[in-house]
């Protein structure tokens, strides 16, 4: 499990580039082959692509990974949103990629009053990945009338946190997260955010760690926070796009939203997941291993061999 670390988290911590006011652009790994199954988590049997969709459209919230420049995962997530709007015509989608202080520029292009040029020029400063990745999600988005949701916390605040932690923060910065930033209650979540933290920053003092893990929580409690305002805002589902390491464990950003209130969640993960590709047999034994204990991660993984 040690090497999925540093490719899910989705943090500043490990050199996230959307920490940056101009942010890097990163170039799409190349595309995995078309073939493709997908897997029911905890048995770990073969399901139809018509039967895990119908499962989670009975859901509220849909989080769906991505190892940020994976092509096919984005490929993916495309599917899920084409499938999931065919059964919730009131679905959102929620965006990791941008903080809600940014919803206008959402708001402006979904309906026309920005161009798609200045459009792509705002993804390119605020996120750092190539916009292309995210096109046809963000292009059937628009489209089709669906509502794209801003759901993280503003970059600077977080980036405060990761240095000062939350009792560093102004009372105008705190504000500007939600009133409660809970610690990671999940052990398995908690014990992977502090592996990769911790592998990918060298000597890691316990002081450092713990501002870390509130920034972490900041980004996840802020985004559940967000998925239920969508929710509250007429719609019948959300489907959250985001880092794998957002939701790993049926954790990260689903914990906010469950500590928050009861509501029905599923996790679907592209596999594998910045590893690299394997034939099928590979891709199954791994995932069903119970010693890596994968399938504990998610409901659903999608897996695309080699």
């Amino acid at each position: 499990m040690n090497s999925l670390a540093p490719a899910l988290l989705t943090i500043p911590l490990i050199g996230s580039p959307i920490l940056t006011s101009e942010a890097p652009i990163r170039s799409a790994t190349a595309l995995s082959s078309p073939q493709s199954i997908v897997i029911a988590a905890p048995a770990g049997g073969v399901v139809s692509e018509s039967a895990l969709f119908d499962a989670l459209a009975a859901a509220k919230v849909v989080y769906a990974g991505e190892k940020h420049d994976d092509a096919m995962a984005h490929r993916i997530q495309l599917a899920v949103l084409k499938g999931l709007h065919a059964r919730k015509p009131k679905l959102a989608v929620g965006l990791e990629m941008v903080s809600r202080d940014k919803q206008s520029t959402l708001d402006d292009w979904s309906s026309g009053r920005m161009s798609d040029a200045d459009f792509k020029a705002f993804w390119a400063k605020a996120w750092g990945f190539e916009y292309s990745l995210y096109a046809p999600i963000l292009e059937y988005a628009k489209s089709n009338g669906i509502p794209l949701k801003a759901l993280n916390a503003p970059i600077a605040v977080v980036s405060r946190v990761y240095a000062r932690g939350l009792i560093g923060l102004t009372p105008e910065e705190r504000a500007q997260l939600p009133a409660v930033v809970a610690p990671i209650a999940d052990a398995d979540y908690l014990a992977y955010a502090t592996r990769a933290m911790t592998e990918g920053h060298g000597n890691v003092t316990p002081e450092r760690l713990a501002r870390m893990l509130e920034a972490q929580q900041a980004w996840n409690e802020t985004m559940g926070e967000s998925v239920l305002a969508a929710l509250d805002g007429g719609a019948d589902c959300v489907l959250v796009i985001a880092g794998s390491g957002h939701m790993l464990y049926r954790s990260g950003i689903a914990e906010s939203v469950a500590r928050r209130r009861a509501e029905a969640q599923k996790v679907v993960l592209p596999f594998p997941d910045g590893e690299p590709p394997a034939p099928l047999d590979e891709l199954l034994r791994k995932l069903r291993d119970p010693v890596e204990g994968r399938l504990k991660m998610a409901d659903f993984f999608w897996l695309t061999p080699s």
